[in-house]
């Protein structure tokens, strides 16, 4: 693919960009990112981009810190070579930002944030936690090797330790016994040599050997001669303990090359990540948007120069529509070229998997190749192009351009004769049209209006001018061709009325129908542009305003159900010595059981009844009226619980599961919450329907008292909802739960039979209770 990266000035934005990303190998390749016509390839990208913009937005950016480039300890490693103790410890870096990568993922899963187009990178990110251990276990955070790291390391130390403490007391005691011959009572070194600093007159009669002299000549540092033999014995330990570092370092190196390859990949998939988030991160910071690929539209909607500062940019709508030629004529200085400039950026990022600075909803095509010829007075990095070197440039364009390429053009024809000018501008146009391209030109021509209106596939364009401020607009009018304006600019600096009038007759003779039609359509375009702009804004203008309104409303919903249960709170509490003594009187009738005739239905409604007493009888307000769909997961507004739609009833009417609760109720009454989820089995005591078909209490792991009561009030539920059978988990243990359970179904008159659970029920951890 062919792009003029340079004259659309995108190696400033990829300079802007290095600036987000995290590692030195990322900052690198970004420096290299080159545009593609692989329209799967830039979706991806696109679609990368925009879920780690909405990881960062709801949660944070991939972790990289600690991602340093070991790429070249890595592969000396791999040629058996000995690695130092600063690279071994860059790669235990690497190793923990893997660590943290798979914390930072896992939690990203848990918060249900999307995460399926970047989650083959987190799943190739390989931890190694037993090279990352082997290597602590030798060196300390500060590169320090460790007395342990090896027995011969630790022989050899010990040693060391030895001799140096006799050394030590060795010169102690010379320091108390020869202090006047000595210029400092101090130990120093030098040459590797533990020395006294002595007076020079006292270097002869001072049994030692001279190792170096102070610059004043009147020190000499001597190595006394009783410590020779232990210094002597010190170096040779040193050798030693330098040759145990390095059989240390030499196997620590062997298993960094058993992980070579992975640690590689990682670090890979650590720069691809990085580079991923910097372009986040950018499009976030700019206020960026991923346009729709299509095949054959382009309309960026509120188009601006990414490199022109946002509070001075102008947008614009750049749209083709049916077209595949836009011809801008006008003024200089009037945004033509910023405007070509800004079609041919924008498209280069977006092939780079960029997101740019468009309104949403904008649309563009993937071109085959971006050519440019922008000879651009206003840059001071580029100097006034030649009419040659303007042709040179085309001729080469017009050679390579293929089909759906873009073609942007500054001031075609221009710095030659104006009849001339015109007319290779516009053979040049012909050329460039029957190679089904799309073109953006920018002309002084007025020739080329003309030649824009005869055709269906081109479009006459401009950039708005002033009159009043005599200052260009800079937005850019499809559809409206744009004309000098200099007898008005020349009217309103002041010039002679005569000479204006008597201008503007001339050119009225020079113009012909065409011109004349022209100029019609113009005024009526401008107006009806105007218009446009006017609906435009008073509709924005409602919308904020009916946002505003529905914030309000919403607003007003949700502290009225505050209210409502607050309300419901005060009630608790009133009712909470009521429902006490009705509690109280169920256990009395539940004595009555034994020997009273008693309906146990009529037990368990009344047992229904006192456990909602003081239900609120004041009506919730349903905030979201999303119609409800079968599965949907719903929020039951006169009790606030949420439950599951099973099926339809009627036109509005639906049946809800509600734990093990069923209901019926009408689709006002429910608010949607979201589409049904997998769910998960509940243990822990709490009753979880796993089918329409299977209801099951779980009493494992209860005490025996709270299990009796658990069971007891599940059998009331069963009776509420008429259920016919239903399992009762106990499991194995000591015995002393099933008995209890048994015992129980054995007295309640309300079980037809039970059974132990069959081989694959649960055996005789479970039992099946089949009621009346």
């Amino acid at each position: 693919m062919y792009t003029d990266i340079s004259i659309l000035e995108f190696d400033k934005i990829l300079h802007t960009l290095k600036r987000y990303a995290v590692t030195d190998l990322a900052k690198q390749n970004i420096l290299l990112i080159e545009p593609t016509n692989k329209v799967e390839d830039i979706s991806l990208w696109l679609l990368e981009v925009s879920e780690a913009k909405t990881m960062i937005e709801r949660y944070d950016e991939t972790p990289l810190t600690g991602v340093l480039n070991v790429k070249d300890a890595l592969k000396r490693s791999t040629i058996g070579s000995t690695l130092h103790i600063e690279e071994l410890l860059r790669i235990v870096s690497l190793i923990e930002a893997a660590s943290r990568s798979n914390i930072f993922i896992k939690k990203v899963r848990q918060l249900l944030i999307p995460s399926e187009i970047l989650n083959h990178y987190y799943d190739e990110i390989l931890t190694h936690p037993a090279l990352k251990k082997a290597i602590e276990l030798c060196i300390d955070d500060k590169g320090q090797i460790y007395d342990d790291a090896s027995s011969e390391l630790a022989t050899i130390r010990k040693k060391m330790h030895v001799s140096e403490k006799r050394v030590e007391e060795k010169m102690a005691s010379l320091l108390k016994s020869e202090q006047s011959k000595l210029t400092d009572s101090i130990i120093t070194i030098r040459n590797n040599r533990l020395v006294l600093p002595v007076k020079a007159e006292y270097k002869n009669s001072f049994k030692g050997i001279i190792h170096d002299q102070s610059s004043s000549k009147e020190t000499v540092f001597i190595e006394p001669m009783s410590c020779v033999e232990i210094n002597n014995l010190l170096q040779t330990l040193l050798v030693e303990e330098k040759q145990a570092i390095e059989k240390i370092l030499a196997a620590l190196s062997y298993e960094v090359s058993l992980c070579a390859f992975e640690l590689e990949h990682n670090l890979m998939v650590f720069t691809s990540l990085d580079i991923i988030f910097a372009k986040a991160k950018y499009s976030i910071s700019e206020q960026l948007e991923a346009p729709l690929i299509t095949k054959n539209e382009i309309d960026l909607i509120n188009a601006r120069h990414p490199l022109i500062p946002r509070e001075v940019v102008v947008p614009n709508t750049i749209s083709f529509y049916q077209y595949h030629t836009i011809v801008i004529t006008g003024p200089n200085t009037g945004g033509k070229t910023v405007a070509l400039k800004t079609l041919g950026l924008l498209s280069i990022m977006v092939q780079s998997g960029l997101h740019i600075p468009v309104s949403t909803g904008s649309k563009t095509i993937v071109f085959n190749n971006i050519f440019a010829d922008i000879g651009d007075e206003q840059s001071i990095e580029q100097s006034l192009s030649t009419f040659s070197s303007h042709i040179t440039k085309i001729i080469t364009i017009l050679r390579i351009a293929t089909r759906n390429s873009l073609i942007l053009l500054d001031e075609l024809g221009s710095g030659t004769d104006p009849k001339e000018g015109a007319s290779l501008a516009i053979s040049i146009l012909d050329y460039i049209r029957n190679k089904n391209v799309f073109s953006m030109v920018t002309t002084h021509y007025p020739e080329l209006k003309v030649y824009a209106y005869d055709l269906e596939d081109t479009v006459n364009a401009s950039v708005e001018f002033d009159i009043e401020s005599l200052k260009p607009t800079y937005r850019l009018q499809i559809g409206v061709p744009g004309t000098s304006n200099a007898l008005d600019i020349a009217s309103r600096l002041g010039l002679m009325d005569e000479i204006v009038n008597h201008a503007r007759t001339v050119s009225m003779q020079f113009d012909n129908d065409t011109i004349i039609l022209m100029k019609k359509l113009e005024k009526q375009s401008v107006a009806l542009q105007k218009e446009i702009d006017e609906t435009i804004a008073r509709k924005e203008a409602l919308a904020v305003e009916r946002a505003e309104l529905d914030k309000l409303i919403v607003s007003s919903k949700q502290k009225y159900n505050q209210r409502l249960k607050e309300i419901d709170i005060e009630k608790d509490k009133v009712l909470a010595k009521t429902q006490e003594e009705a509690y109280v009187l169920i256990r009395e009738l539940d004595e009555l059981k034994k020997s009273a005739d008693f309906k146990e239905h009529e037990l368990a409604r009344i047992k229904h009844e006192v456990k909602n007493l003081g239900a609120m009888s004041e009506q919730f307000i349903k905030l979201n009226q999303k119609r409800i769909m079968i599965g949907d997961v719903v929020n039951v507004v006169p009790y606030q619980k949420s439950g599951i739609v099973m099926k339809k009833r009627g036109p509005n009417e639906y049946v809800v599961q509600m734990g093990v609760l069923t209901g019926n109720f009408s689709e006002k009454d429910l608010e949607f919450i979201e589409k049904k989820q997998e769910s998960k089995s509940i243990s822990s005591g709490r009753i979880t329907l796993e089918s329409s078909a299977k209801v099951e209490l779980d009493l494992r792991g209860k005490r025996f008292d709270e299990a009796m009561e658990l069971l007891d009030k599940y059998v009331d539920d069963c009776l509420m909802n008429h259920l016919e059978f239903a399992y009762i988990i106990h499991g194995y243990g000591t015995g002393a739960l099933r008995k209890g359970v048994l015992d129980y179904l054995k007295k309640n008159k309300t079980v037809k039979s039970f059974r132990p659970g069959g081989a694959s029920e649960g055996g005789s951890g479970v039992t099946v209770m089949y009621l009346r």
